[in-house]
């Protein structure tokens, strides 16, 4: 019989992708205000940016199911979203307008979340599933 009791690293693991998902929700609600309420300069760039963002939340959302599930497909998944994370991350510390302050915050929650996708407990708990 197997023991499908979540370790300490999904649980963070998850909350970790909660987190970033209610982000992701905020930052697509804020755009979705600011398409309505402010004008543009370039109407169809700014709704192209906000689709973008709306799926990369609804992507995040699966994503925080599936593995709080145990979906084995999510590993790839989670990695794959880490490391766009990590790149945006590097590209706000060091962009055309330099925000370090963000930046370093997107690069620690995206190095934790690479770590806790690569941990053994994590890959045992998904590897069994599907």
């Amino acid at each position: 019989m197997e023991d499908t009791q979540r370790s300490l690293n999904v649980i963070v693991l998850v909350i970790l992708l909660a987190a970033q998902s209610l982000f992701i929700v905020g930052a697509t609600a804020f755009l979705v205000i600011e398409l309505l309420l402010a004008e543009a300069e370039f109407p169809p760039t700014a709704i192209a940016l906000t689709v973008l963002v709306l799926l990369a939340a609804v992507w995040l959302i699966a994503m925080t199911i599936g593995v709080y599930r145990g979906r084995a497909w999510t590993r790839g998944s989670v990695l794959t979203y880490q490391f766009l994370q990590l790149a945006i991350g590097v590209g706000s510390v060091q962009g055309f307008i330099p925000r370090p302050d963000i930046g370093w915050w997107v690069i620690a929650t995206a190095v934790l979340g690479i770590v806790l996708i690569l941990s053994t407990p994590v890959t045992r708990y998904l590897d069994r599933r599907d």
